[in-house]
């Protein structure tokens, strides 16, 4: 046998040293392949997983927390609307019930209400975004004038060292409730209602699924006072006047929150609890 012979049969030590090498470096690419892929995959999983709390459901909107609610003793109390509606209001919020259900509930421990300074400005692509220049977020209620079908409270919203004018109208009639609100020299009033475990959007005005961890506009073409959205209470809310930015903001622990952008605003209420909505899902 030849020496060439012998060497196409059996490689030399430099040749299997050289193929032995380009082998680990083919494992360690893929090694390097499948780690990059597992990596992408985790961080589309944490993208997808913190999605819904910054992209498209709460763009646009400013949170603003309540502040401190005092109530005066003269403004304490229940006060009456007929057909078995109440409203009481006490330091801890205010709550609008008839006979045994509780139909709203504002945020306990704190105020009913922010007024705000600013703007929401709609684009030509339909998009609102808010400014919030300033905000007046202690509610203080000093008097209570009670008629018949009516109870409006007087009181102030402040910042510390500046407070704003504020009226409270609650009125009962033709199975819906009304509650408003007047804040001299604001430009939005930011309402603060107590979280329900369920709160189910009412199209045309919202979708028509659960409003969990989202902010929404309400659809400009929704009448004033038109239902936007039930909560497990089994009560149907609307939002008013229409031709402003009207939005719900259920995005933060322990309270949904309600802006429109105008100084003198209205809820409405089902003055009748029904069975508690489903969610689509």
């Amino acid at each position: 046998m030849t020496r060439s012979e012998a060497s196409g049969s059996k490689p030399s030590g430099s040749e299997l040293g050289r193929s032995v090498l380009r082998m680990r470096e083919r494992d360690i690419s893929r090694s390097m392949v499948a780690l990059v892929a597992s990596l992408t995959a985790l961080a589309l999983l944490g993208l997808a997983t913190s999605l819904p709390g910054w992209i498209g459901r709460g763009e646009g909107f400013v949170d603003v927390p309540p502040g401190l609610l005092k109530v005066e003793d003269d403004a304490k109390g229940v006060a009456t609307l007929g057909g078995g509606v109440t409203v009481s209001l006490y330091s801890d919020g205010m709550r609008v019930g008839r006979d045994s259900s509780i139909l709203l509930q504002t945020v306990i421990g704190g105020s009913m209400l922010s007024a705000v300074k600013g703007s929401a400005t709609t684009g030509a692509d339909g998009h609102t975004q808010e400014r919030v220049t300033h905000r007046f977020d202690n509610v203080t209620i000093t008097e209570l004038v009670f008629l018949p079908g009516r109870a409006t409270y007087f009181g102030t919203v402040g910042d510390g060292s500046r407070t704003l004018p504020l009226t409270l109208r609650i009125e009962a009639g033709g199975g819906v409730i009304r509650i408003g609100a007047s804040v001299v020299g604001a430009d939005g009033v930011v309402w603060h209602l107590n979280r329900e475990p369920l709160t189910v959007g009412i199209r045309p005005g919202l979708p028509g699924v659960n409003l969990r961890k989202t902010a929404n506009w309400v659809d400009p073409g929704t009448v004033e006072g038109r239902a936007v959205f039930s909560t497990v209470l089994g009560t149907d809310v609307g939002v008013g006047p229409q031709k402003v930015p009207r939005g719900v903001d259920i995005r933060q622990e322990g309270r949904t929150d309600i802006h429109v952008w105008t100084g003198a605003c209205f809820l409405t209420v089902s003055s009748q609890a029904r069975p508690a909505p489903t969610s689509t899902s």
